[in-house]
């Protein structure tokens, strides 16, 4: 079955989002787009409403400069955010080319700085941003998103999303029942994962929802019981993955007993220490945080 990623030019780590509700997984890299590392926002605790689409699609309103009401996709596997070029327009805000690195090969696209967008309680000024057309997030949703917010804004406080009561809250986070410490934060936060004694590290991805390993760092992987292939299709072209059973997985130190991931050729930068990505439907998350402050990944199941 052919599947195209529907997000295009996810920038930084994995992040996708798809015709159907399993993604392709593409990465980029950002040549010349900083990474930000303001100071954390304290404060009481925020709530908001989310739309919640293919049980782990999470998007929610906010504004840019004078327009508000705006969809934003949450991802914490992008970085920088994306607005829509028509998002830009509007604005009138003077464009400036960049490129990147997709997968294998580079492209150009055109960043511009926000005078300010605001998510809940965040409100980030001088945001550089990178553009592109979104549309196609009409014709597979339904429903229009105006940008992808990425960790670049999300990092500003520490948040959480409950997916079965459809909101995401913002503030101090209130300490679930499972959690794993960080082992990055920027660009992207990562967790270690462990199985047959193999140490990996994981990018945490709210814009995906499946588990997917790099193909050279599970090449010698034993005992792995493949359960069939696809093709995927991207930006990048047509590549296949395998999907395969992974017994006795641990997330940090937490036992989360066998996991279906997908193993694909490795699509990301050389210069980027990743393993793979954990999206959020595949271990059936119910309620996820991420904790800044102490640098830990809390979720219940």
């Amino acid at each position: 079955m052919n599947r195209q990623n529907c997000s295009g030019l996810l920038l930084v780590i994995l992040s996708l989002s798809q015709v159907e509700p399993v993604p392709a997984q593409t990465l980029a890299t950002p040549i010349d787009l900083p990474v930000q590392t303001t100071a954390l926002r304290r404060g009481p605790m925020v709530t908001i409403p989310i739309h919640l689409y293919w049980d782990y699609l999470v998007v929610v309103e906010g504004s840019i400069g004078n327009i508000h009401k705006l969809r934003f996709e949450v991802d914490t596997g992008a970085y920088p955010t994306i607005i829509d070029q028509r998002i830009a327009r509007d604005l009138g805000l003077p464009d400036l080319p960049a490129r990147v690195n997709l997968s294998n090969k580079s492209v150009e696209v055109m960043r511009v700085i926000l005078p300010s967008l605001d998510l809940g309680p965040i409100r980030v000024e001088s945001l550089p941003v990178v553009t592109q057309d979104l549309s196609f997030f009409q014709k597979i949703l339904g429903h229009r998103v105006d940008g992808i917010v990425g960790l670049d804004v999300l990092r500003k406080s520490s948040f959480a999303i409950n997916y079965k009561k459809r909101e995401m809250a913002f503030g101090p986070t209130e300490k679930l029942k499972f959690s794993a410490a960080f082992d990055t934060d920027v660009p992207v936060v990562a967790i270690r994962t462990r199985f047959q004694d193999r140490q990996l590290r994981m990018v945490i991805d709210t814009g995906t929802p499946d588990l997917m390993l790099f193909q050279s760092r599970v090449a010698d992987a034993i005992g792995l019981k493949v359960l069939g292939t696809e093709n995927v299709a991207d930006v990048s072209g047509t590549f296949q993955r395998r999907k395969v059973r992974i017994p006795d997985v641990y997330f940090g130190e937490e036992p989360v007993g066998d996991q279906i991931s997908f193993v694909v050729d490795d699509r990301k930068d050389e210069g980027d220490d990743f393993d793979g990505v954990l999206g959020m439907r595949g271990p059936q998350f119910r309620k996820i945080e991420f904790d800044f402050e102490q640098r830990r990944f809390w979720w219940e199941r």
